[in-house]
């Protein structure tokens, strides 16, 4: 497995922004509606890939919260900004983790949260197994990432042989394919609960978006955004 040597490289990233609490993109949308329909009570949850914690402190202030929440990310600089901003949340427990190489034991959470992360590292294979290993027989990961399998993806392919590739502006990015991912999800064993995309995006002149909360069934493997709900 390749080492993720970026920590510094993310530090100064998250340092680049200002504050924001902002939890209202397509993929926080998607998990607080699953959220809210959850019974997170008594519940041991970890969302990696916190950033500042922003979802992290709202999952936190639900009215039957969950009892623990470790917010992990890789930037030791964005957990110590949601550890000083969010100081008031009694239970959430900030950590620094490597999705690829979880320090925690099999069989520790209840539910997993992981938003727009599995893309940012060398071997997203090797992340969704270390989310099934940590997550507790019965219990529920929430995952979203990107789909490149589309004509995006054909655009950005295009970008990259004119010399211009497109670029996410963080550290690392993996140009993820939907059949590829439903392949690590089933080689690891998750079951899914519930799978959509949303977000075709047409690359012409200008990006133009369609069906922004949820493609129909016929487009459903050329959106560019992937939510799922699977079971351990």
């Amino acid at each position: 497995m390749e080492t993720l040597n970026k920590e510094t490289d993310y530090d100064k990233w998250h340092n680049q922004y200002t504050f924001d609490d902002d939890v209202n993109s397509v993929w926080h949308r998607f998990i607080k509606r699953e959220i809210n329909q959850d019974d997170l009570e008594e519940k041991i949850l970890l969302e990696i890939g916190c950033g500042r914690g922003g979802l992290s402190n709202y999952m936190a202030s639900l009215n039957r919260p969950p009892a623990k929440i470790f917010a992990c990310d890789y930037s030791s600089e964005a957990l110590e900004i949601g550890k000083i901003r969010f100081a008031n949340r009694k239970n959430i427990t900030w950590q620094q983790e490597n999705i690829q190489a979880l320090s925690f034991s099999d069989n520790t959470f209840d539910r997993i949260v992981s938003c727009e992360t599995i893309e940012h590292v060398p071997d997203p294979a090797k992340a969704v197994q270390e989310l099934y290993r940590v997550l507790k027989p019965g219990g529920l990961l929430y995952l979203t990432c990107p789909n490149y399998f589309n004509f995006f993806g054909l655009w950005c392919i295009y970008r990259s042989l004119i010399g211009k590739p497109y670029t996410e502006g963080q550290p690392y990015v993996n140009y993820l394919l939907l059949p590829r991912l439903l392949r690590w999800i089933k080689l690891s064993n998750f079951r899914t609960i519930n799978f959509h995309t949303s977000n075709l995006v047409i690359p012409l002149s200008a990006h133009y978006h369609f069906f922004e909360d949820k493609t129909p069934a016929i487009f459903r493997w050329l959106g560019f955004r992937t939510y799922f709900v699977l079971q351990k």
